[in-house]
C-alpha cells in the first residue's frame, strides 16, 4: 500500500469537509452530462466521491453503485449523507483496486488531475469498464477562458500555472482538450465524445457575486467549446473490444 499517498490525499479532505457551493455547481452540472450519455437501469462505479455530493446524486441515477475512494475521511464524510441505500465502499487506491466485476459506468470526475501517473490510472479504468461500457472523465483546463484573461493580464507566468485552490485541492497537473484526448488514447481508450462543463469568463469570486442562475447559464454556454471551460468532460470507452 501506497502510504505516503494515502497520507497525500487525507490532507486535502479539509477541503471537501467545509463544502464549496462553485464546486457543488460544477459537480451538478457534471451529473447532468453523465446522465444524458449513460444508459438507465444499469450499474456504476464511482471512483473518488470526495463528500459523497455527487454520490448523493448518481445513487438515484443507476440500479448498483459502488464508490472506490481512498480517502477515509472521505469515505466518512459520504456515509453521513442521508443516501438512499447502502453503498459498497472500497477505501483503497484506484491502483490497488482488485475487482473480477466488470461495471457499465466507471465515474471519474475530478480526479485525473490528482493521481500520480494519469495513463496508468486510465489503463486500470479500462480493465474495471465492460466491453461497451463507458468511462465518464472531468479535469480542470489550463486553457479556460478565464485563464487565458489572467495570462493576457499577467497575473499569470503560464496558462498551466496553477491557481491557489488547485494547490489546496492538492491538484498535480491541469488539461487541455489535446492532453486529455492522448492521455485516454495512450491509455487504450476512445473517446466519444468530448465537451466543456462551465464557460468561465471572470474569476469565481466575480461569477459567484453574478449568482446561481447566471453560473448554470454559463454551464451549459460552454458545452460546445470545451478548449474555453473550467474543466473539461470526455466520455470514453474502450479502444479494442
Amino acid at each position: 500500500m501506497n502510504f505516503e499517498e494515502i497520507e497525500n490525499l487525507e490532507s486535502i479532505s479539509s477541503f471537501y469537509e467545509h463544502g464549496d457551493r462553485m464546486d457543488e455547481l460544477l459537480v451538478e452540472r457534471e451529473v447532468e452530462l453523465v446522465r444524458r450519455y449513460s444508459v438507465v437501469r444499469t450499474n456504476a462505479l464511482e471512483v473518488g466521491c470526495g463528500n459523497g455530493y455527487s454520490t448523493e446524486r448518481f445513487v438515484t441515477m443507476f440500479d448498483e453503485l459502488e464508490v472506490l475512494e481512498p480517502s477515509y475521511k472521505n469515505v466518512v464524510l459520504m456515509q453521513r449523507r442521508r443516501l438512499q441505500t447502502e453503498i459498497l465502499c472500497h477505501n483503497v487506491l484506484l491502483e490497488e483496486f482488485q475487482s473480477s466485476r466488470k461495471f457499465d459506468n466507471v465515474l471519474f470526475l475530478n480526479v485525473l488531475e490528482h493521481v500520480l501517473d494519469p495513463i496508468a490510472a486510465l489503463r486500470k479504468l479500462g480493465t474495471l469498464v465492460r466491453d461497451e461500457g463507458f468511462i465518464y472523465i472531468s479535469a480542470p483546463n489550463c486553457m479556460s477562458l478565464n485563464r487565458r484573461a489572467g495570462y493576457r493580464m499577467g497575473l499569470l507566468d503560464g496558462y498551466d500555472q496553477m491557481a491557489p485552490k488547485d494547490l489546496a485541492l492538492g491538484h498535480r497537473r491541469l488539461y487541455t482538450v489535446e492532453m486529455m484526448r492522448a492521455h485516454c488514447i495512450q491509455a487504450g481508450l476512445r473517446v466519444v465524445t468530448m465537451k466543456g462543463v462551465y464557460m468561465k469568463p471572470l474569476s469565481e469570486k466575480q461569477m459567484i457575486e453574478l449568482g446561481e442562475p447566471a453560473i448554470r447559464a454559463f454551464h451549459s454556454l460552454g458545452e460546445d467549446v470545451p478548449e474555453y471551460c473550467a474543466n473539461v468532460f470526455a466520455v470514453a470507452t474502450k479502444k479494442d473490444y
